[in-house]
């Protein structure tokens, strides 16, 4: 009951305001109908355009503002200090990715370069040396380690040997040994008498001529040898049975300790010989130092190389240079800005509210209107959604990718334009309403023609047409565009009629 009432008394209110409003912009917009009040003539219609008043279906749109940025951004800096002997380009310039945009003083790099060289070439002569001795050494090792071993191969078997004959000289001869030396002389005894009988024949027939001397002196010497032999048969025989003699025994055992002194001597020269070989192991790790010196000396040289390329600053992707900030002569130092570069596509990073998320989506195509090239509405593609809003201002950043033109720069402020709902909405032509004191006005026009001064509450501005929220109701008809003698009470004539524009906005 209480709102009822409060509605009554505002429409009251606004009723009485309307009124005098109404009689206040009559006696402005009169003042000549006042003097020919008196006038009998009834007076004449004024001509003006009709326009109909009906609900048409209009989408809702959300503007989101932003910044045109680019896609890439980047502050070109050194990572070498350095005088900066020239710079290459200038503000504005398109650049391909890897030109050289500025140079610095590069002789120290240079040096260091040179000196890296140096250093690698002595660190792969030490290398090589290492390689060299290390192969001697493995090489005199394995020599020095068969030799010991043939050595005592040898020792071990005269110590065999030796042990053998101190066993035979311990035991005496044996029986067979006692047989062998009789059958020895018996066959000694046989080729000495045998000789000598050939020797006899000899003689005779040297005597008497048959033979030559120098055959009778080879029978004489075949006779010498033969008796040879017997008496070393018998000599062998008394041996064996006269057995072995202390002094024998003696020389047996002396050998046989020659023959373990020489067993150990052998062991001991094999062990210097293995120990030896450790030196040749130690050789191998110096050669892999050396290796690893000639690898470090690379890394030394390569990066040498690296920090000499640091002296070019080239650029990191095709784009445009944005800024200059170092002209040459200045010292830059590592980190201190030298350029700004700016590439790939033009966007308009807009701000756009939570509420508004579920209207766009990857690839939505999006109006946007920039207020320096005001008049060209461009259309943009939705290329990435902030996945991270504004905890504060509950609002995410939207990327809207521009079309490639050369009138849209970097820094614009622009507005891209979000349909969220579509409605039936009251839209007048934009001409038709006037505003006085903060007031907005049209002219309705009644059945007899009569024009009538109408307050009424105004919206946004669609597509060039004012959105009616109250003062008028769908099927009346108002003044498209009222004239400047055009007052309250005043007949009217249709000029034209607006079915075209009534058209045209319901599509």
């Amino acid at each position: 009951m209480n709102r009822k009432i409060i509605w009554t008394a505002s429409a009251s209110a606004l009723a009485v305001v309307a009124v005098a409003a109404a009689l206040m912009i009559t006696s402005d917009r009169t003042p000549a109908a006042k003097a020919k009040s008196s006038e009998p003539s009834e007076p004449k219609a004024v001509p003006v355009a009709f326009y109909t008043v009906e609900p048409v279906g209009t989408t809702s749109w959300l503007d989101a503002t932003g910044t045109v940025r680019p896609e890439l951004e980047a502050v070109v800096a050194t990572k070498v200090s350095g005088r900066v002997m020239s710079v290459l380009v200038h503000e504005g310039d398109h650049v391909r990715k890897g030109q050289p945009l500025v140079l610095l003083d590069a002789r120290d790099l240079d040096a260091g370069i040179a000196q890296a060289e140096a250093n690698l070439r002595s660190a792969q002569v030490a290398y090589q040396n290492a390689r060299v001795a290390s192969d001697m050494e493995t090489s005199m090792s394995r020599s020095r380690v068969q030799a010991a071993e043939a050595e005592l191969k040898q020792a071990q078997a005269a110590l065999l040997a030796a042990t053998a004959r101190q066993q035979q000289v311990d035991t005496g001869p044996r029986k067979q040994e006692r047989a062998q030396a009789s059958l020895a002389v018996v066959q000694a005894k046989a080729n000495l008498d045998l000789a000598e009988s050939n020797l006899r024949r000899m003689q005779s027939l040297v005597a008497d001529g048959a033979i030559s001397q120098q055959q009778y002196d080879i029978t004489r010497t075949a006779r010498d040898v033969a008796k040879a032999q017997y008496d070393a048969a018998v000599q062998q025989q008394s041996m064996v049975e006269e057995g072995s003699r202390a002094e024998e025994r003696r020389q047996a055992q002396e050998a046989v300790r020659q023959a373990q002194a020489a067993v150990a001597q052998a062991e001991a020269g094999l062990r210097q010989a293995k120990a030896a070989a450790l030196q040749a192991e130690v050789r191998r790790e110096d050669v892999k130092a050396a290796k690893a010196q000639v690898g470090q000396m690379k890394a030394a040289l390569e990066i040498a190389r690296v920090m000499r390329d640091y002296a070019t600053i080239r650029a990191p992707f095709d784009g445009v240079v944005a800024a200059k900030l170092v002209d040459p002569g200045a010292m830059a130092n590592p980190g201190t800005p030298l350029l700004r570069v700016q590439g790939g596509r033009i966007r308009l990073e807009a701000v756009v509210p939570e509420s508004a998320l579920k209207w766009i989506q990857i690839g939505s195509v999006l109006p946007v209107d920039l207020d320096a090239l005001a008049g060209r509405r461009f259309l943009g593609h939705v290329s990435e959604i902030a996945p991270q809003g504004d905890p504060a201002s509950h609002t995410f950043i939207a990327k809207v990718d521009l079309p490639a033109t050369g009138a849209i720069r970097s820094g614009m402020y622009g507005r891209a334009h979000i349909a969220t709902t579509r409605e039936h909405r009251m839209l007048v032509p934009a001409e038709a309403v006037f505003e006085r004191d903060g007031l907005h006005y049209v002219f309705a026009v009644d059945d007899q023609n009569i024009a009538r001064l109408r307050l009424v509450t105004v919206g946004d501005t669609v597509d060039g047409r004012r959105v009616i929220l109250s003062g008028l109701n769908p099927g009346e008809r108002i003044v498209a565009q009222a004239p400047p003698n055009l007052t309250d009470g005043v007949r009217v004539l249709e000029a034209a009629t607006q079915h075209s524009q009534i058209a045209r906005l319901s599509r």
